[in-house]
């Protein structure tokens, strides 16, 4: 009996506890709610919307700001919300105690269902907010799109807001969830090519760069010989005031294929798709109007014209050489405007994107897609790309040697007889700074568009040591040039430290670190005055093991 009247005791003790919290709670009526919502979400980039690490957290639903105006404090408080249809009822957060005058900002990042990728047309929706305390419970909802698959939006900022051409593609990283390398469609579509194209050469496994360009003018190739044409003068907005662009309807690329046809944009997002398939890093340069694919490899850029199958009066097909030598054209011009300043000119490198967790939708496998997929490949079978094709356009492109002006009108010396101090292991760079640099050290000319600044790279055999030519005009010393170098690697995701190390002649000194997801590195700099700004040199080695290298280097700089 006593044991029973124990548990009595303690189930009214608990319930007095309970009634005396909520006695004493804040009324519910004191917390202030204020939401900030996205106005729109695109169901290709659902996996971006539900994760607070990519993007750094910027692709929400809403915020709520919770400001408890009364004079006690609100207990038990508990937020959760819904959108019918797409998100069942979910708990965000918990919060034990609002204290007066506090504030607590609760943020949502939506767990849509893989199946949102299904849905083909816009539509109004309404998300619904339950917060409850220990003081009662009240309701909030805020009405917002979600667009067709299909439906890409260049900016989420207001027409009236757009001040500048990067205002116009505030959601130029979303592109990357349109490259669907996982796709089974595309997959096979990839396999295809490696068969019937290119004989089963895979170009991630070789360390030769004409092997992955030829990789890229066999994507070329296939789209070439299955008749595909372009079917657009414009594929992307090309100035301030083309509002009427910002929403595009773009095919994914299992779309491009089967449809056979594309936009400059859809172009290239298939072809970055296939390329990533096959192991290489896709990049896709936007220009005012235009779009065109190309691939990193081995800090190096290349660029194709994927529009050069021409279309409906608009002229001509050209060879897969052809479509290269334009692409490479075009990518001279995109350095070029890059290194003075141009916004309008950026590049999606999407793994990189990838890696800052903007990830592509999920698509699943279609038997009838893949059947006219082997009905397109049938094509193919006497087409396959010669094994030479673009290792002449390789080797032309990657020496650097033209005298162009090309990269900021720097190019370095090919004759071993110009070599510093006549050493004969040694060869001759002149530009906007002059040194010596050791005989088989590869030289990229403008090997990161996204770094305008950088005009010239030198890598060792190893792979571990590096030689950077920077040119940063308008910098008025070279603190501001290093400022100028760390905000624009910063933008990729890399983390510059750097300290004063005082001077050597003409030239001011820097040491530094720079971290990145592949490890840090540690470096210095040399930088001098030129006429247009400031002009100078890094030397930076992974494994430590090139500083007598660099010594040979940095007694030749002037």
């Amino acid at each position: 009996m006593k044991k029973y009247a124990l548990s009595l005791v303690l189930i009214v003790a608990g319930a007095a506890m309970i009634a005396y919290q909520n006695f004493f709670s804040g009324s519910i009526n004191d917390l202030e709610v204020k939401i900030v919502n996205t106005p729109l979400v695109m169901p290709a980039a659902y996996k971006v919307y539900g994760n607070p690490e990519a993007a750094s957290g910027r692709y929400y639903l809403f915020k709520m700001l919770l400001t408890n105006n009364g004079s006690r404090p609100i207990k038990n408080v508990k937020a959760s919300y819904e959108i019918p249809k797409f998100v069942e009822e979910t708990e965000l957060e918990k919060i034990s105690v609002i204290n007066p005058g506090q504030s607590i900002v609760v943020t949502c990042y939506p767990q849509f269902k893989d199946d949102i990728v299904t849905k083909t047309t816009s539509s109004k929706e309404r998300a619904k907010i339950t917060i409850a305390s220990a003081g009662g419970d009240k309701e909030e909802e805020f009405a917002f799109e979600i667009k067709g698959r299909n439906e890409f939006v260049y900016t989420c900022v207001n027409a009236d807001e757009v001040r500048t051409y990067r205002d116009l593609f505030d959601n130029d990283p979303l592109t990357a969830c349109f490259v669907t390398p996982e796709d089974p469609i595309i997959k096979y579509y990839t396999q295809q090519i490696q068969e019937k194209v290119l004989k089963g050469e895979t170009a991630s496994v070789t360390r030769d760069p004409k092997e992955a360009v030829r990789f890229l003018l066999g994507v070329y190739q296939a789209t070439n010989l299955s008749g595909m044409v372009y079917s657009g003068t414009s594929g992307v907005p090309s100035k301030l005031d083309d509002i009427q662009s910002i929403i595009q309807s773009v095919r994914l690329p299992r779309e491009v294929v089967t449809g056979n046809t594309g936009l400059c944009i859809e172009l290239s997002i298939l072809y970055a798709s296939v390329l990533m398939n096959a192991g290489l890093d896709p990049i896709i340069y936007l220009i005012p109007g235009h779009a065109y694919p190309g691939i990193k490899y081995q800090g190096q850029y290349y660029a194709i014209e994927a529009t050069k199958i021409g279309g409906a009066g608009i002229g001509g097909r050209g060879s897969a050489e052809e479509a290269f030598q334009q692409g490479m054209k075009q990518l001279d011009e995109f350095i070029k405007a890059a290194q003075m300043g141009d916004e309008r000119y950026s590049i999606i490198d999407v793994r990189e994107l990838n890696a800052q967790q903007i990830r592509p939708m999920e698509l699943k496998d279609d038997q009838f897609m893949r059947e006219k997929v082997e009905k397109i490949a049938t094509a193919w079978v006497n087409g396959a790309l010669p094994e030479n094709a673009g290792g002449n356009l390789v080797v032309v492109s990657n020496t650097g040697n033209n005298n162009d002006g090309g990269g900021g009108g720097v190019a370095p010396s090919p004759n071993p007889d110009s070599g510093g101090g006549g050493n004969s292991n040694m060869l001759a760079y002149n530009g906007v700074v002059s040194f010596s640099y050791p005989r088989g050290w590869q030289g990229m000319r403008s090997p990161n568009p996204g770094v305008p600044q950088l005009v010239y790279a030198f890598v060792s055999p190893d792979q571990q040591g590096y030689l950077q030519v920077y040119s940063v005009p308008g910098a008025a010393n070279g603190n501001q040039a290093m400022q100028a170098i760390q905000q624009q690697l910063y933008a990729q995701g890399q983390e510059v430290q750097f300290q004063n190390a005082g001077s050597n002649g003409n030239f001011q000194m820097f040491q530094g670190m720079t971290t990145s997801d592949y490890g840090q590195l540690p470096w210095q700099a040399y930088f001098k005055k030129t006429g247009s700004g400031m002009a100078g040199l890094v030397v930076a080695s992974q494994s430590g093991g090139h500083n007598g290298v660099f010594q040979q280097v940095l007694s030749t700089l002037r």
